[in-house]
């Protein structure tokens, strides 16, 4: 799954009804997210929980240095595999 532009509220509550379908996936692309704010950090949150109850996990792949500091910030690193875009 690829996720393009902001992953902000705006795009979280467009996202949200189709979070089922979603939350099946255990690999995100996250290269082309230009911008993410805790909304959507929570959004990541919930999908890398959804993937720990099929005994998964969520690998973030092309997270931006901004992405990882905010993971690590809010101390929730140790949900995700993530594989940073530099």
């Amino acid at each position: 799954m690829k996720l393009t532009g902001n992953l902000d509220a705006v795009q979280v509550t467009q996202l949200w009804p189709g979070r089922e379908e979603l939350f099946r996936q255990n690999e995100l692309d996250v290269s082309s997210v230009n911008k993410i704010d805790s909304a959507g950090v929570a959004f990541l949150v919930k999908w890398a929980q959804a993937c720990q109850a099929t005994n998964q996990r969520l690998l973030v792949q092309g997270a931006s240095p901004e992405l990882v500091q905010l993971i690590s910030l809010y101390g929730v690193s140790a949900l995700f595999d993530l594989a940073s875009s530099q």
